[in-house]
């Protein structure tokens, strides 16, 4: 049996029967994950304009920045600059050795940014009303590969699949313990092969997991750990954003150790009140004494899932 088929998967609904107040009502207000599925005929296209080969074919002399797959923690990995249109060539024959995460649409390909802007995405139809800060990210993966397992921090995301299929697998905010968190929002499991010798504890977590392909979307709700694995290359575009109805930080944290829940908690205060440089100043000045004290633990090789 496959570690797909041995933890619950995540509810799934058809995007139509949803508007922007019965959503936010039924999902992002509970902090609950669910697969949103978009079957319309706008979906379909808006999808293909945005496969690989599409977006090669509108933006292939832009420089961007592609950042290592290896086993190592976010802050450690080495970013390097390929043309965009060569590093997808190499991405669909076969080249794993790095991925794509193109932040905002800002820092190397601005007129990706102006597109998503004139064409929004399926999901733009249930965003809350409210919704602020929005911050959208472009994923392009190589085949088996899989991200760390971490969380966004105080923000809910809708992540759709664009193009290929991938697995998305999530545990509930409070399972800190559980995860052997490292840093402020990472863990060195790999949760779809979990070493129970080293993490004895992850036995006790409760993941959810749902295999998603193009014109789905998932919710990931704020302070869920999740970690992704690419069956096949595959495209993703997540958008983060706060909104005026949403769960406060504390009542989401609701059983992580009280130090971090705290600690989590003024930062996302900050950020709220828009103290945004001294939030990210005392995260950084944390991270550094963090680093300093407490031993780095090597994080697991991202094995592959059984198909």
């Amino acid at each position: 049996m496959s570690v797909v088929q041995s933890h619950p998967s995540i509810e799934r609904v058809r995007a139509h029967c949803f508007d922007r107040a019965s959503f936010a009502h039924g999902y992002l207000a509970e902090n609950r994950p669910v697969v949103l599925s978009f079957e319309t005929a706008h979906a379909i296209e808006w999808c293909a304009r945005w496969s690989p080969t599409a977006i090669a074919s509108r933006y292939a002399d832009a420089t961007i920045e592609v950042e290592e797959t290896r086993e190592v923690y976010v802050g450690e990995r080495t970013l390097r600059r390929r043309p965009l249109g060569a590093w997808i060539s190499g991405a669909l024959a076969g080249d794993t050795r790095e991925r794509w995460k193109g932040l905002e649409f800002l820092a190397r390909v601005p007129a990706m940014r102006d597109d998503l802007a004139k064409r929004p995405p399926p999901f733009d139809a249930l965003m809350p009303d409210g919704a602020h800060d929005p911050r959208s990210t472009l994923w392009i993966a190589p085949a088996r590969t899989m991200s760390s397992l971490h969380h966004d921090g105080n923000f809910d995301n809708l992540n759709l699949q664009v193009s290929g299929r991938k697995t998305f697998l999530l545990v509930p905010p409070p399972q800190h313990r559980q995860l052997y968190r490292y840093g402020s929002a990472e863990s060195p499991i790999n949760p779809f092969a979990p070493d129970l010798k080293r993490f004895p504890r992850f036995a006790e977590a409760a993941p959810q997991v749902a295999t998603l392909t193009a014109g789905e979307a998932l919710l990931i709700p704020k302070y869920w750990w999740h970690c992704v694995f690419a069956h096949e290359p595959s495209v993703n575009l997540a958008t983060c954003f706060s909104w005026k109805g949403e769960r406060s930080a504390w009542s989401v944290l609701a059983g992580a150790p009280l130090h971090h829940r705290a600690l989590t908690v003024v930062a996302a205060e900050l950020k709220k009140r828009g103290f945004v440089a001294t939030a990210d100043a005392t995260r950084r000045l944390w991270l550094a004494a963090y680093e300093r004290l407490v031993p780095r633990v090597t994080p697991q090789p991202r094995a592959l899932l059984e198909e």
